[in-house]
């Protein structure tokens, strides 16, 4: 009850925070404090007009991170009583971490006066860190309490006529306008919100400034931006209301759930009403902050509503959790192809040559189909394989929800489409690149898993390239700083796998996978391996900082990242001969590099 009550303070803070925010970029008063972080070396300094303004959302800021050490604190306290009070435990130190970073990207945003990149992540985390808080507030009560009040004749007809797309469609609706909302701080922050014009004659059509007529595709750059940002915002209002109004159809005889179902289309509603008030009303304070508003609370009441309707099929669906949308983006395997295309954007973004939006977002896009393509052709290709693993045998394939040639076609399809397409708008470097890559994976590193360890070393030269490709779309070469980026994507992908390797040997054994675990004495030279790949990886981490001309703060943070990550990495030689130990050890190493590599990588990003 405890974890319950503060975490809900925590989420009213937070969202009290987000709006405060925005008045900080409404009002112009971002810099009112120069300095980081305190406000003329003070404290307190005098708290008035802009100053109020800035440094009164840094203090609350403060109190929204003690609420998240108490949150650690408390639910530390009660996560031996089950597997759900240690998944809040976990969560609660995940919103910890968040909030520290959220607070280092303010101090960026202030020390290197609004890059907009900068302070697009920061209101995109902000609503990553409220959504984490929602989650634990959500599961500090347990799932059948939330149904008890149901009837039995209910919950009957509920689970008879259950369709696992209502949640499906609801998560994409989510994803989408979490996009939208980062479009339009990247719209706002890039100085596009008045390229269109203001008052009420531009506020559904654009003034273009070259013409001094009204249309609906300007010709000027930044009023292009400013207008898909409302072109997208009309395609989410159509997908998040349909699926809405669908799950509140399905649970009418459930007031809650309807009412709950419901939330999101109003708040959509109104955002989209309130957008166009912004711009009616000349981009004045208010609209404009009661537009984020809308944005945090259509975002929360979604995942809220997400939530709720896995606690219904986590209790009464168990036999009928998937759909067909569900098993398009397992083929995908979408937690690698996100890392994959964070990389690819990481290379774009330190690329040191300025690209055009709309070619970034292109080549962006293009990429992630190579990506996605390639991932649903391994899937077909490794349907049996999956099917002999306990963590792969319910993807679509193996468990035959679903044709494999359907996989196959679609997976071929977006690779023959993607390809020649970024050769001929992109450059014909990335798209060679990107042909290398799809092959490698496909046909060298795939088959070659089942006859020999050294699989992994190939396997991490198609892991290594997108980040090149990102920097090739805007460069059009390869040049020292992108050899580096594909030395510290291979060499991270080692250890990483080695680890995964470990924990996950047996499951590899079934399938007759090549790993190093598995040989005679594998143990031994697993351990070794991690800890030799990981010094590699502390040396490769610093080739952009004598090579490329890196900030000092990247080469502070790569040396502390790096150097805890080898630490970290010898303790396995201190640990006793308990395959269980060791396997925990790997474990957490295999988590602890996904949390290294979007950490380093940012801080190139970032301290440019």
């Amino acid at each position: 009850m405890r974890v319950k009550n503060l975490s809900l303070v925590a989420v009213i803070t937070t969202f009290i925070l987000i709006i405060w925010g925005a008045v900080v970029h409404n009002t112009e008063s971002s810099l009112a404090c120069p300095d980081w972080p305190l406000c003329y070396n003070q404290l307190f300094p005098k708290m008035e007009g802009s100053i109020l303004i800035e440094h009164g959302h840094r203090l609350l800021a403060t109190l929204v991170g003690l609420f998240s050490i108490g949150l650690v604190w408390l639910s530390s306290t009660e996560r031996k009583i089950s597997d759900a009070h240690n998944r809040v435990f976990k969560m609660s130190c995940l919103a910890l971490f968040l909030v520290i970073s959220q607070g280092a990207l303010g101090g960026i945003t202030v020390i290197y006066r609004l890059p907009t990149i900068v302070s697009t992540s920061h209101l995109g985390l902000s609503l990553i860190f409220l959504s984490t808080l929602i989650y634990i507030n959500h599961k500090a009560t347990e799932a059948k309490i939330r149904f008890q009040s149901i009837g039995e004749e209910t919950k009957k007809l509920i689970q008879k006529n259950w369709n696992p797309l209502i949640r499906h469609g609801l998560v994409l609706a989510l994803a989408m306008l979490f996009l939208q909302i980062l479009l339009g701080a990247f719209m706002r922050h890039a100085g596009a919100g008045a390229a269109c014009g203001i008052g009420e004659t531009n506020a559904l059509l654009c003034r273009d400034f070259e013409t001094l007529g009204l249309t609906a595709w300007p010709t000027l750059p930044q009023a292009q931006l400013h207008m898909i940002h409302r072109m997208y915002a009309v395609v989410v209002f159509f997908v998040v209301s349909f699926f809405a109004i669908r799950s509140a159809n399905f649970f009418k005889p459930i007031k809650k759930m309807r009412f709950l179902s419901l939330l999101p289309f109003l708040f959509i509603s109104f955002q989209v009403f309130i957008g166009i008030m912004t711009v009616a009303l000349n981009l004045s304070v208010v609209p404009t902050t009661l537009h984020l508003a809308g944005a945090a609370l259509s975002l929360g009441s979604l995942w809220k509503l997400n939530l709720f309707l896995k606690d219904a099929e986590d209790l009464y669906f168990t036999s009928n959790r998937h759909s067909f949308l569900s098993d398009i983006v397992d083929l995908t395997k979408p937690r690698l192809s996100l890392l994959v295309m964070v990389t690819v954007m990481v290379g774009t973004m330190v690329a040191p040559e300025k690209i055009y939006f709309f070619k970034a977002l292109l080549a962006f896009f293009l990429i992630t189909l190579v990506v996605i393509g390639a991932a649903a052709l391994n899937c077909y290709i490794e349907r049996d394989t999956d099917a002999k693993m306990k963590r792969t045998k319910d993807r679509p394939l193996p468990s035959r929800r679903m044709q494999p040639k359907t996989a196959l076609i679609f997976g071929t399809a977006l690779v023959l489409i993607s390809i020649p397409a970024i050769c001929l708008f992109i450059n014909l470097v990335t798209g060679v690149l990107a042909f290398i890559s799809a092959v490698l994976y496909l046909y060298a590193y795939t088959p070659m898993k089942k006859k020999s360890e050294y699989a992994v070393y190939i396997g991490a030269i198609p892991g290594a390239l997108p980040p090149v490709m990102g920097w090739t779309a805007v460069t059009g070469k390869i040049d020292f700083m992108a050899i580096a980026l594909f030395l510290i994507l291979f060499i991270w992908q080692l250890p990483h796998f080695l680890a995964i390797s470990l924990y996950h040997a047996e499951d590899y054994d079934a399938a007759d996978i090549k790993v190093y675990p598995n040989l005679k004495k594998g143990l031994q030279i697993t351990k070794m391996g991690i800890f030799v790949f990981t010094l590699l990886l502390f040396i490769v981490s610093l080739l952009p900082s004598f090579f490329a001309q890196a900030s000092f703060i990247y080469t502070r943070a790569a040396l502390v990242l790096s150097g805890v990550f080898l630490i970290y990495s010898a303790r396995g030689f201190f640990l006793k001969q308990d395959l269980a130990l060791h396997r925990e050890w790997a474990r957490n190493y295999f988590y602890g590099s996904l949390f290294y590599l979007p950490l380093l990588l940012a801080a190139l990003i970032f301290f440019k």
